[in-house]
């Protein structure tokens, strides 16, 4: 797995190769003309191999958008290439009659197909085995007190790894970490996300050679995954909190945060400039009745704001996702967040109140 991360991940090499490749990439209905009468001579496409282009790597499946080599004979005559019935591109310029260069198109079909790359020529044509793998999208869920990444996509039915990368070789600060596949269906794939990430790209890789990578997951800016960031301090009233609780808990460590009603935790940053993050995500797990809240908080309460009621959900994590700009839905924000607070808020008169706080950070 490693090596197909660095395949991906150092291809400078070839870059200027595949640039020429994309450049001169073109429809193959536009290319060929299908009523050209056919040479006596031309024999039916042959297809020995396919390889990704950037490493040559060998594959038996191709990602959305990329471009591979297919080697094989008679293939300077072809008339179309498709890959599940849906045409693929060519760059003629690069081509000869044992060597072309293919890209698969980001529309093509890639769920419940036959899985079939044909060439054809006028005298006849070839299929070839190649499936095709793209991470559409990714959601997050909490099972069994786990956190975990949905891979929405496909065709995922071959998968082998899932790997979560951070950093790069190139600032000396490369982080892979491999993750627990919980379940792989054909369009679904659950992993378990590992402890210590913030920040990373999701890679799939398959046995089939293939590997394609996911869009950032994780944060922009950390305040709290499994400690404390180190540039913030907290506070608090009416109350106690503990930095350590480990159960529940979505890593390693969560903040239980025990709470008199209507008393606070509080969070203290370095002055984060207001307009530098889109939003605040945090999750939050419930131990009391269903409907208890927490305010969420921006700047002392700052009296201009609209600050953010959380319903929590007893026994169970729930993620939120809070606009920065819902606090001032009328204008007015403030040039820099110097505090936040997290204030028990649901109004029952119970003399104690406990939620854990866990994943908090901005986006």
């Amino acid at each position: 797995m490693k090596n197909n991360i660095n395949s991906i991940k150092k291809n400078a090499s070839r870059f200027f190769l595949v640039l020429i490749t994309l450049l001169s990439f073109t429809s193959c209905e536009n290319e060929f003309d299908s009523d050209k009468t056919p040479n006596s001579n031309v024999l039916p496409p042959v297809i020995k191999s396919v390889s990704e282009a950037r490493e040559d790597v060998p594959v038996t499946q191709g990602v959305l958008e990329n471009t591979y080599i297919v080697r094989g004979e008679n293939l300077g005559t072809i008339t179309s290439v498709t890959i599940n019935g849906y045409p693929a591109s060519i760059a003629p310029a690069l081509g000869t009659d044992n060597l072309i260069f293919i890209r698969i198109p980001e529309d093509a079909p890639y769920v419940g197909q036959s899985n079939i790359l044909r060439i054809a020529n006028a005298v006849g044509y070839t299929d070839y085995d190649f499936s095709l793998l793209t991470i559409e999208e990714f959601t997050e869920d909490t099972i069994d007190g786990v956190k975990v990444v949905n891979l929405i996509g496909g065709d995922f039915t071959d998968t082998e790894t899932v790997t979560f990368v951070s950093g790069s070789e190139e600032n000396g600060d490369l982080v892979e970490r491999p993750a627990e596949i919980l379940s792989i269906s054909e369009t679904t794939v659950v992993a378990a996300v590992p402890a210590g990430v913030e920040q990373a790209f999701i890679f799939l890789a398959t046995t089939r050679g293939a590997v394609v990578q996911s869009d950032s997951y994780g944060f922009n800016y950390s305040i709290f995954i499994d400690a404390l960031n180190p540039d913030w301090s907290m506070s608090q009233w009416g109350g106690t909190f503990d930095v350590q609780a480990t159960d529940p808990a979505l890593g390693q460590y969560s903040i239980q945060s025990v709470r008199e009603g209507w008393s606070g935790l509080t969070f203290l940053p370095p002055n984060i400039a207001f307009d530098e993050y889109d939003s605040i995500t945090v999750s939050i797990y419930g131990t009391g009745a269903p409907g208890d809240s927490v305010t969420l908080a921006i700047n002392d309460f700052d009296g201009s704001a609209s600050h953010q009621q959380l319903v929590l959900v007893p026994g169970q994590w729930t993620k939120f996702v809070i606009p920065l700009s819902d606090f001032y839905p009328n204008g007015g924000e403030p040039d820099t967040i110097f505090r936040l607070d997290f204030q028990e808020s649901s109004n029952t008169g119970q003399a104690q109140y406990i939620f854990y706080v866990d994943d908090f950070g901005f986006l």
